[in-house]
């Protein structure tokens, strides 16, 4: 292959698995572990979480408002390299590295396609607001890392019959770890009853109810409860239904009824893909306001934009392979809706139901269910069941919540540009390409302000583009 132009490069990496797993993992574990200890106060969160973790260390009791297990992270960082920024941060950093590694390797063993899979690795390597959180003493990154690596699990226990109780057994305990960090785990749940439904119907391999039950129900309840045993030895005021109770009781209450939001950084979960509030985690002046060290909480804005945009054609590209005729249906009833003439609207949702059942029972029957648009469906239905439940929340919520939904944002966006990179037409080869490098060019012009470089106060001003990310 020429590689005479920079599409022609990209595939060429693309289809030399090593080459573009060594590209991904340069760019991850750079950003994520140079200078990571150059800043030496504590960051956001940072004032809360080290110091849990070194209580696990020398036996202080103390509460927190989530299970105990990013905090062991943690505190076995420090176990290794002492209480200080590299010791606190070094397993976020590792784990915040790994994540796109593991995003290449779910997509490539999920799709085999592996243009797709590069490029959502490449994605999810280029995101401010995972950098952000990988290079400090947080816990959302474990999320992600135990979350995503369920999902490979889960693929290769339906992939390799003959090792597929051990799969079984490592998906249950990721995705009780992904739990054990925060409850916003059980939105891989949703990813995981979808590749379960994709192979089924793809390539009828299925589990048993056995290994259903023993290795994705009972282990991970199990992982789940042995994880709070040295926590609750460290507090022996308050059993494990206690312990529920606080916690279950400080995030539902958070910040309701209050008149002004209780933390200025608050946003409501549908401005989260439009990247309308960022989180700001460190802010500090010098040489009288002349110089501004900031670690933004802010992702990739054109990820961000773009990955908006590539759920929204995703979830397009479903709904007219389930039934072509769908957009008429719809205009149909948003005009029988107008004119309020509510028989029609009944009997043309009779139809639109029977239109769909009879579409995907001729799809079983006359077996062209191969050609449904299942990565795409994985992609909407994951992200859908990491993003949706917030709607649910009344307590203040953070960008960083969308972390776990932003990745498979991201592979959507990935989804899009391998699709224009197929085509023969040279205009969408020139849009896939220039998502590309707007997505790289944006996380370079936004980097300083991911890991805190020094930088001037009129450069600063350059990076914030609207009053709402200040």
């Amino acid at each position: 292959m020429k590689l005479s132009s920079p599409r022609n490069f990209f595939v060429y990496v693309s289809e030399h698995p090593w080459l573009g797993v060594a590209a991904i993992a340069l760019v991850a574990f750079t950003t994520r572990f140079w200078q990571l200890d150059h800043l030496e106060k504590p960051v956001f969160d940072e004032v809360y979480y080290p110091k849990f973790g070194l209580d696990y260390l020398t036996g202080e009791p103390f509460f927190d408002a989530h299970p105990p297990l990013g905090k062991y992270m943690i505190a076995l960082g420090i176990q290794l390299f002492g209480y200080n920024p590299f010791g606190f941060r070094c397993m976020s950093a590792l784990a915040g590295a790994l994540v796109p590694l593991i995003t290449y390797t779910l997509v490539a063993q999920l799709s085999n396609r592996p243009v797709w899979a590069w490029l959502s690795g490449w994605f999810t390597a280029l995101d401010g607001l995972l950098l952000v959180e990988s290079r400090y003493g947080l816990i959302n990154i474990y999320i992600l890392l135990f979350g995503m690596l369920s999902q490979v699990c889960m693929v290769l226990a339906l992939k390799r019959s003959r090792q597929r109780w051990a799969w079984v057994l490592a998906t249950g305990m990721m995705f009780g770890a992904a739990v054990s960090v925060k409850w916003t785990g059980l939105g891989y749940g949703v990813g995981l009853a979808a590749i379960a439904l994709i192979i089924r119907l793809k390539y009828k391999q299925s589990l048993s109810w056995v290994q259903v039950g023993l290795g994705l129900v009972l282990l991970p309840l199990g992982f789940y409860w042995l994880q709070w045993q040295p926590h609750l030895q460290l507090n022996p005021t308050m059993d494990l239904f206690e312990q529920h109770r606080q916690i279950f009781g400080f995030h539902q209450n958070l910040g309701v009824g209050a008149k002004e939001p209780i933390h200025p950084y608050c946003s409501a979960w549908w401005t989260w893909i439009w990247l309308i509030r960022p989180v700001a985690y460190f802010y500090e002046t010098r040489a009288n306001g002349e110089i501004v060290e900031f670690v933004h909480g802010m992702g990739n804005p054109f990820l961000y934009w773009f990955g908006a945009i590539a759920i929204l054609l995703c979830g397009l590209t479903l709904v007219l392979a389930i039934s072509p005729l769908l957009q008429r249906y719809l205009h149909n009833v948003l005009q029988s809706v107008t004119t309020q003439k509510t028989q029609l609207v009944r009997q043309l949702s009779q139809e639109l139901s029977q239109q769909i059942f009879q579409r995907f029972s001729r799809q079983f029957v006359q077996g062209r269910i191969a050609n449904f648009p299942w990565m795409a469906f994985y992609v909407v239905v994951s992200f859908l069941g990491n993003w949706l439940p917030w709607s649910l929340s009344r307590r203040c919520t953070f960008l960083y919540h969308y972390m776990p939904a932003s990745v498979f944002a991201f592979m959507a966006i990935a989804l899009v540009v391998e699709w224009c990179w197929q085509q023969q037409h040279e205009f969408f080869r020139a849009v896939g390409m220039t998502t590309a490098i707007a997505i790289a060019g944006s996380f370079l012009f936004w980097l300083p302000i991911y890991i805190g470089l020094p930088i001037s106060s009129v450069h600063f001003h350059m990076l914030m583009w609207f009053a709402s990310w200040t």
